[in-house]
């Protein structure tokens, strides 16, 4: 009778008209991003051609001014004169243009070690004012970051792919730290909003099943849960295999930055380092489970308490994102109690796992260990809960 519940669930979720489109849908939008919008999409180190050509033709008008007019007077700020300050600038963005459009990617990172261009570097200053609370601390450990990473590659692995993190490899990485989390427990709760409550819909044929309610909702949880696994990891592939077809796949051995929270002033400087794309992903995993099963376990809880799948849908989407209500780089601590006890506090865990909660929040409170128990607590507490409600809310009670 397990095994037919089970089977059941899976049979209800693939047939059902709109899981069947957000699968077609999902697959489309991976195939769509990387064949059309990863190829345009610029990095953090994406340097403009069109202005990099015009700062060229613009340096060369001030070194012929100069020239003509015999004026060679060293600036008093800059200890050099227009005319030298102008060669420096058109030898550097010559030699720039000239390894971008070549695609060489070796001279590429040995330039921008030594030498930025002004609008380029304005540029990220602009964006970090508009976007940043801490404008300056934040361009600074970017910018650390990025210099860390690119060093970190040899010279055969050196491309503008690879520097623009496009390759299969680093793209699941970047997913899995930014939205990816978000991505994936959100198409788990559009997915599982009516598996609960279709019960509802069929009461003739549930309200007699010979198998504990609880029991029952257990064995819908894990067809759920499975569902979602296998999903995902079939779209996984589809969009790692297109991808690495199309800007190649990278390497699991090559690094991404790793923030070490330190109170120290004089050890700021060493609280960035790297780690391999594989022990991030590893460590990614146990999150990626305990979250799905606590949120596919808070689908039955709301299923019991709302018997609607608009309304289970809203509510799960309302819990993945309640941290947005209050967080800003100030937040520290919620009724007076440490950020880092709260289970939303990990549901962007890409950033708890490269230490860049810690770097947003200047803590060192937030680390994977305490994030894993603070899940796990959770879902048992959610899982005594929902005891709880089965049994007020029973079977017969809940189809009604």
């Amino acid at each position: 009778m397990i095994f037919t519940v089970f089977k059941e669930t899976w049979v209800y979720l693939v047939r059902h008209t709109k899981n069947r489109l957000t699968l077609i849908l999902v697959f489309v939008a991976l195939l769509a991003y990387s064949a059309f919008f990863l190829p345009r999409m610029n990095s953090f180190n994406t340097i403009d051609l069109e202005k990099l050509e015009q700062s060229v033709i613009s340096n060369e008008g001030i070194m012929k001014s100069a020239m003509e007019s015999e004026n060679f007077d060293v600036n008093l700020f800059t200890g050099q004169s227009a005319y030298v300050e102008s060669k420096r600038k058109v030898e550097n963005n010559r030699a720039l243009l000239m390894a971008i459009r070549k695609g060489d990617a070796l001279r590429y990172r040995k330039l921008t070690d030594i030498y930025v261009p002004d609008f380029h570097f304005e540029s990220l200053q602009n964006q970090a004012a508009k976007n940043s609370l801490f404008p300056m601390k934040d361009l600074s450990y970017k910018l650390g970051n990025e210099r860390n990473r690119l060093e970190s590659y040899t010279d055969s692995e050196l491309t503008f792919h690879v520097i623009q993190e496009k390759t299969a490899t680093q793209q699941l990485q970047k997913f899995f730290h930014e939205w990816g989390p978000t991505i994936l427990i959100a198409l788990t709760l559009f997915i599982g909003a009516d598996v609960f409550v279709e019960s509802i819909q069929k009461r003739t044929q549930r309200i007699g099943v010979p198998i504990g309610w609880g029991s029952y909702l257990f064995i819908q949880s894990l067809a759920l849960l499975t569902f979602v696994f296998s999903f995902f990891l079939v779209a996984g592939a589809v969009f790692y295999v297109s991808n690495g077809l199309l800007f190649g796949f990278g390497s699991l051995d090559w690094q991404v930055p790793l923030y070490a929270y330190t109170d120290d002033p004089l050890l700021m400087m060493d609280a960035a380092g790297l780690m391999p794309i594989k022990t991030f992903l590893l460590k990614a995993l146990p999150f990626l489970g305990l979250l799905l099963y606590l949120f596919v376990r808070l689908t039955a809880l709301f299923s019991l308490f709302f018997r609607q799948s608009v309304v289970v849908f809203v509510a799960g989407i309302f819990t993945l994102l309640f941290e947005r209500l209050y967080f800003n780089r100030t937040t520290r601590d919620i009724l007076g109690s440490d950020i880092s006890n709260f289970p939303q506090t990990y549901f962007d865990f890409g950033k708890v796992i490269s230490g860049e909660k810690n770097f947003l929040l200047n803590t060192g409170t937030v680390t994977v260990e305490k994030g894993l128990l603070v899940l796990l607590l959770t879902v048992v507490g959610v899982e005594l809960l929902l005891a709880v409600t089965a049994y007020l809310r029973n079977r017969q009670r809940f189809i009604g």
